[in-house]
């Protein structure tokens, strides 16, 4: 992902891109605030439906087309999009008390009837983890267990059972932030999205390990 800013006699824009899919933010003579999401490479998108050319049989989860007959899937994907860059740029100006983030991610919890560890947002590993699902290269269409793998791991691997185990040991770890209440599985895909709540906690978790001491007694 790679970002810009530019300064105009309109206004400021910030532009965030992923391959030739952008996030773009206008302010528009410091009055009005807009964003806008615009794919130019659909491909890495599915909508539901039937296999072109063919509309018999049942519709499935397919590469959505460039074309005006996937354009309403278009719309929905980039209004989502939106939608969840806004929710993560009002984090900013979030006033919930640390404490109330924090405290019920550090007990365990029961999900799906097993019970699952607490998170300690302090440590090494699990920062880590909340940082990499926070990425903004996830906000347009979520991520995968092999985006973590790569973020998670700095050395990718050409042996086949390392490639299970690594991959099994992230697919814990998304469990541990689902039965957490921070991400959420889009139905029929392999992909994932931080909740509302998640963008919140792990927004403040994050500035506040990196925080000095200093600046935290400032605040206290």
């Amino acid at each position: 992902m790679t970002s810009d800013l530019k300064v105009r006699p309109e206004g400021v824009r910030i532009k965030h891109r992923v391959k030739a899919n952008s996030v773009k933010m206008y302010d528009k003579f410091g009055a009005v605030l807009r964003v806008e999401t615009t794919i130019n490479n659909p491909r890495d998108f599915k909508v539901y439906r039937h296999k072109q050319g063919c509309t018999e049989g049942e519709p499935a989860w397919r590469e959505l087309r460039n074309n005006v007959v996937d354009m309403p899937r278009r719309a929905d994907v980039s209004q989502k999009c939106n939608e969840r860059y806004l929710d993560a740029l009002a984090t900013v100006e979030d006033t919930t008390v640390l404490r109330d983030c924090a405290e019920p991610l550090c007990r365990p919890v029961r999900w799906k009837k097993q019970r699952v560890r607490a998170l300690n947002p302090l440590a090494h590993d699990d920062a880590a983890l909340l940082a990499a699902v926070v990425r903004g290269e996830f906000l347009i269409n979520g991520l995968r267990n092999r985006d973590v793998v790569a973020l998670l791991y700095s050395q990718a691997s050409e042996d086949a059972r390392e490639k299970r185990r690594r991959s099994a040991a992230v697919s814990r770890k998304l469990r541990l932030l689902r039965a957490h209440g921070l991400l959420h599985k889009v139905p029929h895909t392999h992909r994932y999205l931080v909740s509302p709540k998640g963008r919140v906690t792990i927004a403040a978790l994050l500035a506040a390990r990196e925080a000095s001491v200093k600046a935290l007694s400032q605040v206290a």
